[in-house]
C-alpha cells in the first residue's frame, strides 16, 4: 500500500470518526477525519484519494457530499458504508460496504489497489 494515499473519513458519530480514523492510520493511510457539516475547498478535497461516508451520516447529506466530492475532484474514489436499516435513497459512490472494520479496510485497499493502477500515486 502507498503512503501517498489520502483518505477523507466523514462520519457524524465521534466514536465512530476517531475508531476510524484510527483504524486507517494503523493500515497505513494517511486519514482525516471531519464531520459531515465541515466545510471543504476545492484545494482540501483535490488532496484525497478516498472519501469514506459513514452510516452516521443523514443520507440527502451523504448525496449532497458525494456530489461536492466529485465536483471538486472527479478522480475521488467514494465509499459509503451501508446504513443498518435500510434506506432506499443512495449517494453516488463507487463502492458501498457492510459495517465493520474489515470490510472498510478490504475496500480501502481494493480501492487503493484500482488508484495504483491508473499511475495517479
Amino acid at each position: 500500500m502507498s503512503a501517498s494515499i489520502r483518505v477523507l473519513s466523514v462520519s457524524d458519530d465521534d466514536g465512530l470518526r476517531f475508531s476510524r480514523e484510527l483504524l486507517l492510520g494503523s493500515d497505513g493511510y494517511e486519514t482525516e477525519s471531519i464531520t459531515s457539516n465541515t466545510p471543504l475547498s476545492v484545494t482540501r478535497v483535490r488532496s484525497f484519494d478516498i472519501a469514506v461516508i459513514c452510516r452516521s451520516v443523514e443520507p440527502e447529506r451523504a448525496m449532497a457530499l458525494a456530489d461536492t466530492l466529485r465536483r471538486y475532484n472527479p478522480d475521488i474514489r467514494i465509499l459509503t458504508i451501508r446504513q443498518l436499516e435500510h434506506q432506499p435513497e443512495r449517494c453516488d459512490a463507487d463502492l458501498e460496504i457492510a459495517s465493520g472494520p474489515e470490510p472498510v479496510l478490504e475496500a480501502c485497499r481494493r480501492l487503493c489497489m484500482e488508484i495504483s493502477a491508473r499511475g495517479c500515486c
